[in-house]
């Protein structure tokens, strides 16, 4: 009788705990809720990683197929799926796609060669094109140009005449022709950066008959004035004095320039500049942003000066 008295009691304490620890854990999720009231749980979860071999198997699955008897260029391409379809335009491709190449300037005369326009096959639409071509329907591949970066009329539309200046042979003899000649071939293609001086004297040099100069016509200034007379080199104050006006012309900075004593006739009086090596020189300097380059022409009764900017550079 005792023993079972005890035995009630350990059953009945039982359920008393066990009663106990519900109510606790009904508490506790009671306030738990409380005070997540009106507030939201954001749960963190890292970005699924997108199985490549999966997106393929389902692109194969659905993938398109291209109706029957359509042609890609003189092929029968009917019936093939957009996978081997694009392997068979991504092979074409290979054999005709060429890069574009840029136009060139000859960084010594500044003269130009074109680019070459590139070729590329546009692979989306040639795809597109032939899933809508409808059966017996002959599709060419498209092929799209290519422009290279650098033009030639990028780079030519940069190569400006700033300056240009005409004189006549007024003396057309032979000797003096050849004094001209080789003076103005000195000076041709002869470039300055900004900020550089160029000096006749420095750059022509001394006249002499070693250089091929002859004696042609010049102007000698004398006690009783001017007067005619015969030198090695004559003549070549027509290439200075074209240059200058030529200089003048697109606003160069003058450093240095002196006149004849006499009209010289191929000019404006006032508007020569007369070179004698050791004494008289003309000189200027290139006072703007871009490098120049003199350029010299001289034809059977003119010569002619141009100054050119180049503002690739």
């Amino acid at each position: 009788m005792q023993l079972m008295r005890i035995s009630t009691g350990i059953k009945i304490k039982k359920s008393l705990r066990l009663s106990l620890s519900l109510a606790i854990l009904l508490v506790l999720l009671l306030v738990l809720t409380s005070c997540n009231t009106g507030s939201e749980v954001k749960i963190s979860e890292k970005p699924v990683q997108e199985d490549p071999t999966a997106r393929a198997i389902e692109f194969t699955l659905n993938e398109r197929s291209i109706s029957k008897n359509v042609y890609l260029n003189d092929e029968n391409v009917g019936s093939l799926k957009e996978s081997e379809i694009l392997a068979k335009i991504n092979e074409l491709a290979g054999k005709l796609d060429t890069d574009a190449v840029d136009a060139a300037m000859d960084n010594t005369t500044w003269k130009v060669t074109k680019g070459k326009v590139g070729k590329k096959v546009n692979a989306d639409r040639t795809m597109k094109a032939l899933l809508d071509a409808r059966e017996g329907e002959r599709i060419d591949l498209i092929v799209e140009e290519v422009m290279p970066p650098v033009t030639s009329q990028k780079l030519l539309g940069n190569i400006v005449v700033i300056g240009d200046y005409t004189t006549r042979l007024l003396n057309r003899g032979s000797n003096r022709v050849n004094n001209i000649d080789l003076a103005s071939e000195k000076i041709d293609y002869y470039k300055l950066s900004p900020g550089e001086e160029f000096s006749f004297n420095k750059v022509v040099g001394r006249r002499t008959e070693a250089k091929g100069y002859e004696d042609a016509p010049i102007i000698i200034k004398t006690k009783k004035g001017p007067k005619k007379g015969i030198a090695v080199g004559g003549g070549i104050c027509q290439v200075s004095t074209t240059l200058y006006n030529a200089a003048e012309e697109c606003g160069l900075e003058m450093v240095e320039r002196h006149l004849h004593s006499k009209d010289v006739g191929y000019v404006p009086k006032g508007e020569d500049a007369t070179v004698s090596y050791g004494s008289a020189d003309f000189r200027f300097k290139n006072s703007r942003s871009h490098p120049i380059m003199i350029r010299t022409s001289l034809e059977k009764r003119t010569l002619n000066v141009k100054i050119i900017e180049n503002r690739n550079f």
